[in-house]
């Protein structure tokens, strides 16, 4: 659903009751003011919205890194070659503008902000594309059709080495699993829009249109920023962190393994939680999640590990003051210890 906003609005990421019916698919019936994402005001968060994300003054300084080692052997997955590091991003920032009941503040400035980080570690990759609702290129709106066109551009054309960046930060929902392939019978989903008119993409079709076409030999780092976003894209391997010294992998044999390129995924939060729609250190609007995200990624740099992505977020995001617990999941193993390279 919505992001919560904290210390002033509280809005989860996913649309309440959108006014138009979305394009019908195979969950694609938009889940009628979905409960998770209700806004919820936290007296001690910013003004109220659908379960936005909450505000809160982020710590100056991210926690130290977990002195504990990682206890659970992860399976050792092929290595993958990367010689040409990061090619190509895209990132889509909605606010929902033009409708009024599922506004949010800060999922455009979270795109902003994750360009300029990817500027500054990354400075070879020049291929973005950009998708907003306050975008005047028709071509770059935040519509169904134009993200599931972008998502086919950041997967073609790649080499053996390449990596790509997907980042989506906007309202999240739960829609009505057609394919049995959920135990909740519930299919997470995201929530473009066109014009004033919510659309649906579901995580089947995410999977299918970005984690199944991704070439091998290639690497994807995915994170939607959004409600309900935990198995946003049906991986098999869930990297599992019951404390900050832990981390414990699992398989969910459900999902088939995949011969395609790796993807490495961070949700806002999980399945049955809402992500909140808050404001950085700078007083921007701005989401929870990508916010932690960012700090985490400037006290490593290029040199961070799989096992701090995960826990040190969760721990930003708990001293600040938000209660949804991100997830961390994968395509193919991988050793939690490596350092964690686009």
């Amino acid at each position: 659903m919505f992001k919560k906003i904290s210390k002033q609005k509280q809005k989860p990421k996913a649309p309440v009751k959108p006014a138009s019916k979305p394009p019908a698919k195979p969950a694609s019936k938009l889940p009628v003011k979905p409960a998770s994402k209700p806004p919820a005001k936290p007296a001690s968060k910013p003004p109220a919205k659908p379960a936005l994300k909450p505000p809160a003054k982020p710590a100056s300084k991210p926690p130290a890194k977990p002195p504990i080692p990682v206890q659970a052997p992860a399976p050792v997955p092929e290595p993958i070659t990367i010689k040409n590091g990061l090619t190509k991003v895209l990132l889509i920032g909605i606010n929902y503008i033009k409708d009024p009941i599922n506004t949010l503040h800060g999922c455009i400035n979270d795109v902003k902000n994750m360009k300029n980080l990817i500027n500054t570690y990354y400075p070879n990759c020049t291929q973005f594309k950009i998708l907003t609702d306050d975008s005047p290129d028709l071509t770059l709106k935040p519509t169904r059709k134009n993200i599931i066109e972008a998502i086919k551009w950041l997967v073609t054309d790649l080499q053996n080495g390449d990596s790509v960046y997907f980042h989506y930060s906007g309202h999240g929902g739960l829609v009505k699993d057609m394919n049995n392939d959920e135990i909740s019978g519930n299919d997470s989903c995201i929530y473009p829009i066109c014009n004033s008119t919510i659309e649906i993409i579901t995580d089947d079709e995410l999977k299918e249109m970005l984690v199944n076409k991704l070439p091998t030999e290639t690497k994807c780092f995915a994170v939607l920023d959004s409600c309900h976003s935990g198995s946003g894209f049906d991986l098999r391997y869930n990297i599992n962190a019951p404390t900050s010294g832990q981390l414990i992998i699992t398989q969910d044999e459900k999902y088939q393994k995949t011969n395609n390129g790796s993807v490495i995924f961070l949700s806002g939060c999980g399945d049955n939680q809402t992500s909140a729609d808050t404001i950085n250190s700078a007083k921007q609007p701005s989401g929870a999640l990508t916010n932690a995200l960012i700090d985490t990624w400037k006290t490593y740099g290029t040199d961070i590990k799989f096992k701090y992505l995960l826990w040190d977020v969760r721990v930003l995001l708990k001293t600040r003051g938000y209660s949804q617990i991100p997830q961390l999941s994968s395509s193919n193993s991988f050793d939690v210890n490596n350092i964690f390279k686009l």
